[in-house]
């Protein structure tokens, strides 16, 4: 049988990529095929990167508490930790220069949404600051040059964002530590890479985020996908190929020929996630209700509801199995039904159930109640008081199915 994931965060090194889905790293071949699992962790498992000669891949994890720095054979293997913050941390890139790999991490920050790079000896080592003061991006030329990025996160979570913190890139062309602005976009940067003599970078200024180009200068703006639904996102690159996911697809760009495709992954996964669990319904109560006689309660558990005797007998639930949401449950004054809210119509509407719960419940969709908040049954018939999201107070006659609102506030 065949399946698909939500792919992300793609690297690559020739005919490798690496990626992550179900919070693990997945490898298959650029042209496509089977992908094979690398990791089978406990923690969260994000941003792969494949060093420039593709033996190890780094990659940000969760194993052990934050979001800290490991590495591990690209074809699979142990991991190595390699950073002891207790912060955020991620990868950026790899310095060819220097063999060494840059982080950004918000240690230290005054504030969580604050970054700063920092590089770690891949072999192990304390990581050290980087003194380029607030970025979150960095891309290495072929000599001493270097282009940053600040506030460059991810464009796709605040489309087409244009305030105060959007995406800019820096670029010090000779490496002696002036940094003139790379471009001037009506835009959110981000995602840069430093290839022979064009800068690459993610851009939503042409309404959804793409892949573009310019020369050192900041000159001769290039598109080089053409996204038109989903950003283009994660972008990596070996030199001469550029890897990225939109859509939750795999997707990568030939810069000698210019071309984008589709990379087709044949995924086999046990979905281990989505596996039905079970779980401990007292730690999950939302609510619960008396029988007017006391000999019964009506609770709800995670959206779910349920009627039992105090004692003994069986649980049984209201309503149906899976994939309606049901809240508010309680008995009615009679004793022999009870009102619910359900939003089994795609909108949250009152039903009236019997003590036979196997029977069709009455809707009262044709009441206009809005979204409930909160019901409390009357004690001498069987009507319910009821609030709403309008700051009304109505009273529903469960027996005639009318409802009428007695009071309302503007404010």
């Amino acid at each position: 049988m065949s399946q698909s994931g939500y792919y992300r965060f793609p690297t690559i090194h020739d005919d490798s990529v690496i990626f992550t889905s179900e919070d693990d790293l997945w490898k298959v071949s650029v042209e496509g095929g089977t992908a094979s699992r690398l990791t089978s962790n406990q923690g969260e498992v994000s941003r792969p990167l494949l060093s420039p000669d593709g033996k190890f891949v780094a990659f940000t994890g969760k194993e052990e508490g934050e979001n800290e720095i490991y590495v591990m054979p690209a074809g699979g293997g142990e991991e190595t930790r390699l950073t002891y913050l207790g912060s955020s941390s991620y990868v950026v890139a790899w310095n060819h220069h220097r063999g060494t790999l840059v982080f950004a991490s918000n240690a230290a920050q005054p504030f969580s949404r604050f970054y700063c790079l920092w590089e770690v000896d891949p072999d192990g080592g304390a990581p050290e600051k980087l003194p380029y003061g607030l970025a979150h991006a960095i891309a290495y030329g072929p000599q001493r040059g270097i282009v940053l990025g600040r506030n460059t996160g991810e464009p796709a979570r605040w489309k087409r964002y244009r305030g105060g913190t959007v995406g800019i890139l820096w670029i010090d062309r000779q490496g002696d530590g002036e940094f003139e602005r790379l471009v001037n976009l009506d835009s959110n940067l981000t995602s840069p890479f430093w290839l022979d003599n064009r800068i690459y970078f993610i851009s939503d200024h042409e309404g959804i985020g793409n892949l573009y180009s310019t020369k050192l200068n900041g000159s001769d703006l290039q598109r080089h996908s053409d996204q038109t639904e989903f950003y283009v996102r994660n972008t990596a690159t070996d030199g001469r190929s550029i890897v990225y996911h939109a859509g939750g697809e795999l997707y990568c760009y030939t810069i000698d020929t210019g071309s984008n495709r589709h990379i087709a992954v044949d995924y086999n996964s046990p979905r281990v996630q989505r596996n039905r669990k079970f779980v401990d319904a007292a730690n999950y109560l939302e609510e619960y209700n008396i029988h007017p006689a006391g000999h019964s309660l009506v609770t709800t558990h995670r959206g779910k509801s349920y009627t039992y005797a105090n004692w003994e007998g069986a649980v049984e639930q209201i309503g149906a199995p899976n994939g309606v949401r049901y809240q508010h449950s309680m008995w009615l004054y009679d004793g022999k039904s009870f009102i619910t809210v359900s939003d089994v119509t795609g909108e949250e509407v009152l039903e009236i159930y019997s003590e036979d719960i196997t029977q069709e419940p009455a809707q009262l969709s044709q009441l206009n109640c809005g979204r409930p908040l909160s019901l409390v049954p009357s004690p001498v018939e069987n009507k319910v008081a009821l609030s709403n999201h309008r700051h009304e107070v109505m009273i529903i006659d469960v027996n005639e199915q009318t409802g009428k609102v007695i009071d309302r506030s503007d404010y």
